[in-house]
């Protein structure tokens, strides 16, 4: 039978009137006048941290990936009409119309940024996918979980098309649950990266080191039993050195689960039975020989269940202040440091392998040191793995840094999962001894709240160290004072000229001050975060940048300014009103390696500054700490004086390929010779 047109024509518009709505209004869209977006889906958080993950059943995701830039967030589902990339689209017959392929896409090793590896993404900032084709088994009573290491700054993980979730704020590990996604034989693990930052961003969208993005961290397929060992925590009690707290959580909050715990070498084996939540809090009597930078003495732990076995090496030691000082298994110690960035020599992007933490530690220690500030976020664990087992302390830190959005509950539960993790992860390091919460965050109400709120989240999983923040510090009146001594130090100068004396005179006629007053500086650190801490930090650049906020105010050339503040630093006093001991977290000059000038910028001034800076520091006698900024040369978008920094900052005591500059002998001899070298005896 013949149909008239006009009713084919009826026929085919009713058809494809029932497809679009059917197929786009009811299901995909969320707004029927949106043609090319639908609703997100549900992105669920990351799972609590899995530990003592090197013992687990694990399969390593390293090695190649592919990946496709997304500069305009066109992959996500809720992006695309055409269900976007988790869908992973492939020909069949050549006749499909699919704008993306990973299967011939380029390559990228992970763990590693994709803007250290591509120069055309080095300033690239935003989102980028990642692809991995892997194969599976699935076990009875066995579940696979996916855990990385770090990946900056917000991710998505989809496996076979199908959501997993999302972390945000970089740096820490995190893990999901992936059992339910995964299918027999081959599986495909799309991750998306997105390095962009914010104003509500942990860190912050201004920040000086660089926006590293994609998986920075090792990414692994563990496996674990349904009821499985969530986390262990064990740690010597700092006033009993015959006692350690025991903690121990199960993935599941089940009673009566039973746990093993054993310290073969010191012959030590109990059972221990969890609580209605699946917890253990126990103390136990040991009496193990003592961690320390002389002795980094580390011992295996086994804890079982009847299901599995977990294991790890861990040292044990005390760390607590007494009034101004530092103790370290009851021992009088300070901390001889050197602040240092994430990055390894002679190579570009984040370090992030037992490799690059042992080049980096090997030359720090040549600088005589006992102490390490791993600044400004966390690293991966290999740096506490390999500082356990060579003898460093470490502090480490998270990315709380200027002026975050401290009023803002998003921003801190990032930072609170940030913290959270790093404590969780590396709570069995006897290496890190100091936990910051911050650096550099001038005073407000808010950032008190928020501050003191991270404090406390640190306080619930881990007592048993230091905590602080590097706190800027110094009012107007203070640091005006600082000007009157130097035009007292100008006026009595035989080199400065008549010009700049007249200046420098007029200055203290100003102020009432008699050219023959005998005075010098003094700064109190007042910070009221001070309260709340165990270590009283301080980032003080005397003879860098103070040189320059005072050259505007006083009229006199910048080079005299910096000239006579070599001559007044060793009398500087640095000080806190509280009875804490002072760590100087930062100081130093920019130098670049092979600059032989007598101006800034050369190696000769950064060392004359460390010079001048360390007799300063020497004198001060509630300074009991320091870790000058830093050990290399390190990339930071701030930073692009052409020729000098070229997206350096140049205060390392190397640069960047590994050359040291000529403070780096300066310090280690000042370690060395000068400064108050081994443990002391009470």
């Amino acid at each position: 039978m013949k149909l008239p047109i006009n009713k084919i024509s009826a026929k085919i518009l009713l058809f494809f009137s029932v497809f679009w709505t059917s197929n786009l209004f009811s299901e995909e869209l969320s707004d029927a006048e949106s043609f090319f977006s639908r609703e997100a889906p549900a992105y669920p958080a990351a799972d609590s941290l899995l530990g003592w993950i090197d013992s687990r059943n694990i399969t390593s995701l390293n090695g190649e990936w592919t990946y496709i830039i997304d500069p305009m967030n066109n992959g996500l589902p809720e992006a695309s009409f055409f269900g976007g990339f988790p869908k992973n689209k492939t020909q069949k017959t050549g006749m499909e119309l699919i704008e993306y392929n990973f299967e011939v896409a380029e390559k990228i090793q992970i763990p590693g940024a994709w803007n250290a590896q591509n120069e055309k993404l080095f300033f690239y900032r935003g989102p980028i996918w990642l692809f991995k084709k892997f194969n599976h088994s699935p076990k009875e009573n066995v579940l696979t979980h996916l855990y990385i290491e770090g990946s900056n700054f917000t991710t998505k993980v989809f496996v076979n098309g199908s959501v997993v979730g999302q972390f945000e704020g970089g740096y820490v590990p995190f893990n999901f649950n992936i059992s339910q996604f995964l299918r027999d034989g081959e599986n495909i693990l799309l991750v998306q990266t997105d390095n962009t930052l914010n104003e509500s961003s942990v860190p912050t969208h201004k920040t000086d080191w660089w926006p590293w993005g994609g998986i920075v961290g090792d990414i692994y397929l563990v496996e674990t039993p349904n009821e499985y060992i969530r986390n262990a925590y064990l740690q010597l009690n700092p006033d009993n050195f015959s006692e350690a707290l025991f903690k121990l959580q199960m993935a599941t909050k089940l009673s009566g689960q039973k746990i093993i715990l054993e310290i073969p070498e010191l012959n030590f084996k109990d059972e221990f039975v969890t609580n209605s939540s699946g917890f253990i809090k126990q103390n136990i009597t040991i009496s193990p020989e003592l961690w320390s930078p002389s002795n980094p003495k580390l011992y295996k732990v086994i804890i079982s269940t009847q299901n599995e076995s977990i294991s790890d090496e861990i040292g044990f030691r005390s760390i607590k202040t007494k009034g101004q000082k530092i103790y370290l298994n009851n021992k009088e110690i300070k901390f001889k440091g050197i602040s240092m960035h994430s990055e390894p020599i002679g190579a570009s992007g984040p370090a992030f392998s037992k490799e690059h933490f042992k080049e980096l530690l090997a030359t720090a220690s040549d600088l005589n040191i006992n102490f390490i500030r791993a600044a400004h976020y966390p690293y991966t664990r290999h740096l506490a793995k390999v500082a356990d087992k060579i003898g460093l302390m470490l502090w480490e830190e998270i990315p709380v840094y200027w002026n975050i959005d401290w009023k803002n509950p998003a921003t801190l539960n990032i930072a609170k999962n940030q913290i959270n993790r790093l404590v969780q992860r590396d709570q069995n390091r006897a290496s890190v001894v100091v936990w910051s919460v911050a650096n550099e965050t001038p005073f407000s109400v808010p950032r008190m709240t928020f501050l003191d709120t991270l404090l406390a989240e640190i306080k619930h999983f881990d007592e048993s160290r230091l905590t602080t923040a590097a706190l800027l510090s110094g009012n107007e009146e203070q640091f005006r004072s600082l000007v009157i001594v130097l035009a007292l130090q100008g006026v009595k100068s035989q080199w400065v000229n008549p010009r700049e004396k007249i200046i420098l005179k007029a200055i203290l006629d100003q102020a009432n001050i008699p050219t023959d007053t005998e005075l010098s500086f003094s700064i109190s650190i007042d910070d009221p975060l001070g309260e709340n801490v165990n270590l009283i930090s301080y980032n003080e650049y005397f003879g860098w940048y103070y040189v320059t906020f005072f050259t505007e105010q006083m009229m006199i050339p910048e080079g005299t300014l910096r000239r006579l503040m070599f001559e007044v630093m060793p009398d500087i006093k640095i000080s806190s009103s509280f009875d804490k001991p002072i760590h100087i977290s930062e100081f130093g000059a920019g130098a670049k390696y092979g600059n032989h000038t007598d101006k800034i910028w050369s190696e000769g001034y950064q060392a004359k500054l460390y010079e001048h800076q360390l007799e300063m520091l020497s004198k001060n006698p509630q300074i009991q700490g320091i870790s000058p900024w830093i050990l290399k040369d390190f990339r930071a978008m701030l930073r692009p004086l052409p020729g000098i920094q070229d997206f350096y900052n140049r205060k390392g005591l190397i640069d960047e390929s590994g050359n040291r500059k000529e403070a780096f002998k300066i310090l280690a001899d000042f370690y060395k010779n000068q400064w108050d070298q081994q443990i002391i005896e009470n």
